[in-house]
């Protein structure tokens, strides 16, 4: 990676933590390792919960066109 790659990282992840608050923010500074770092709250079995849903998907005789398998089941809320 650049130099100005990271600098630009670097400022993003710092106005990430300046922008969120509370208990739950984007990023956070790490003192030991002195860097900003992001927070990711996808779960562990995020492939498991994928498989899952296109398991389910696939599996429906009516799909509805376009994003209609979206309804069936949504992947999304299930996530987060």
């Amino acid at each position: 990676m650049s130099w100005k790659r990271s600098r630009e990282t670097r400022r993003r992840l710092k106005k990430l933590s300046r922008e969120t608050s509370g208990i739950i923010k984007g990023a956070w500074y790490d003192d030991r390792n002195d860097r900003y770092v992001r927070t990711y709250y996808a779960p562990k079995d995020k492939r498991l919960l994928r498989m899952t849903a296109n398991r389910k998907v696939r599996r429906t005789k009516d799909i509805p066109s376009v994003g209609g398998y979206r309804k069936i089941y949504d992947y999304w809320w299930r996530l987060f």
